[in-house]
C-alpha cells in the first residue's frame, strides 16, 4: 500500500445537495475531481453512503481493509460506517465521489462490489460529470435525478448479473480455502460490528453462497463462527491480560457487558469473572 501523501486535486466542482421528500436518496452531495498520481486519501469513516465512480485513469478503494480496483466507468458503493481509503493505482484518476442517504433503494446487496456502469447509462454518467463541472440552473435537482437513475441502473445490472451466474459448487479444498479467508477477515475485525455482507465481499462470494459454503464446511453459520472466535479471544484475554471484563467485551466487538456475560456463560458454563478466577480451568 502506498505511503500517505497529501491529496492533490486538479479540478473540483462545487458540491450540490438535494433533500426532497419524494427522492429515494437524500442529502446528495457529489463532486467531480481530478487527482494527480500521488493521490491518496487516508482511512476514514462516514455516517452516510459514499459512492465512487472512476471516469478515467484508475484508482483503488479499500473498504474495511479489502481493496477494490476501479477502472474507467467502474463504480463502488461504501456503506455507512465502513472504513474507506483511496489512492491512485497507475494512472491519475478523474472520478465522481459523493455522499447520500438511502431512503429506500436498498443498496446493501451491492455495497462493496465493483460494478461497471451499464452501457445504457453511460450517457447519464457523462451528463452527471458535465453538470458537476459546469453547473446550470437547478443543478441540485438534476444531479439528484441523475444520481438516482445511475444507482438504480447499477443495482439492476448487478442483480441481473447475479441471477445469470450459477457458481460451480466448490470441492472440499475450495470450501476450506473460503473458510480460511473468511476466518482471517473475521479475526482482523473482532473488535467491531461485522456483517455477513462484509465477509462475503472479502471472499468475493454472494452472501447466500458464503453461508452455504461455511455451513457445509464447518456445520455453523457465519454468525456462529464469529461468536466462537470472539469467545475464544475473550477466554485468552481473561487468562492472559489484566483488562477488565468490560474492556475485554469491547475488545471482542461486544459493546454490551450484559450481553457478553450472558453469551459467555451460555457457551462456557461459567461467568467471565469465574472463568478468570479459575485460571481458565472451568469450562464445559
Amino acid at each position: 500500500m502506498p505511503r500517505a501523501r497529501p491529496v492533490r486535486v486538479v479540478r473540483q466542482s462545487r458540491g450540490y445537495r438535494a433533500d426532497e421528500a419524494r427522492v429515494p436518496v437524500g442529502d446528495v452531495s457529489l463532486f467531480y475531481k481530478e487527482a494527480g498520481p500521488d493521490y491518496h486519501f487516508a482511512a476514514h469513516r462516514h455516517r452516510t453512503w459514499q459512492w465512487f465512480v472512476c471516469v478515467h485513469g484508475d484508482m483503488t478503494i479499500a473498504i474495511d481493509g479489502v481493496p477494490h480496483a476501479l477502472g474507467p466507468e467502474q463504480s463502488v458503493l461504501v456503506a455507512p460506517g465502513c472504513v474507506r481509503e483511496t489512492w491512485c493505482r497507475h494512472k491519475a484518476p478523474g472520478y465522481v465521489v459523493g455522499n447520500f442517504s438511502d431512503r429506500g433503494l436498498g443498496l446493501e446487496a451491492i455495497a462493496a462490489r465493483v460494478i461497471r456502469v451499464p452501457g445504457d447509462h453511460r450517457d447519464d454518467l457523462r451528463a452527471l460529470c458535465a453538470e458537476l463541472r459546469t453547473p446550470g440552473g437547478d443543478s441540485d435537482h438534476l444531479v439528484a435525478a441523475l444520481t438516482v437513475r445511475l444507482l438504480i441502473g447499477l443495482k439492476r445490472g448487478a442483480q441481473a448479473a447475479l441471477a445469470a451466474s450459477t457458481p460451480a459448487p466448490l470441492d472440499a479444498a475450495g470450501q476450506r480455502d473460503v473458510v480460511a479467508r473468511a476466518d482471517a477477515f473475521l479475526a482482523r475485525n473482532l473488535h467491531r460490528t461485522v456483517t455477513r455482507r462484509e465477509v462475503a465481499a472479502a471472499v468475493h462470494l454472494s452472501e447466500p453462497h458464503l453461508g452455504r459454503v461455511v455451513r457445509a464446511a464447518t456445520g455453523a453459520t457465519v454468525l456462529e463462527r464469529l461468536t466462537e472466535m470472539r469467545l475464544a479471544r475473550a477466554k485468552s484475554l481473561l487468562v492472559e491480560s489484566t483488562l477488565s471484563v468490560s474492556q475485554i467485551a469491547n475488545q471482542v466487538g461486544i459493546a454490551s457487558f450484559s450481553h457478553f456475560a450472558r453469551l459467555f456463560r451460555r457457551a462456557v458454563g461459567v461467568t467471565p469473572t469465574d472463568y478468570r478466577r479459575a485460571g481458565g480451568r472451568a469450562w464445559q
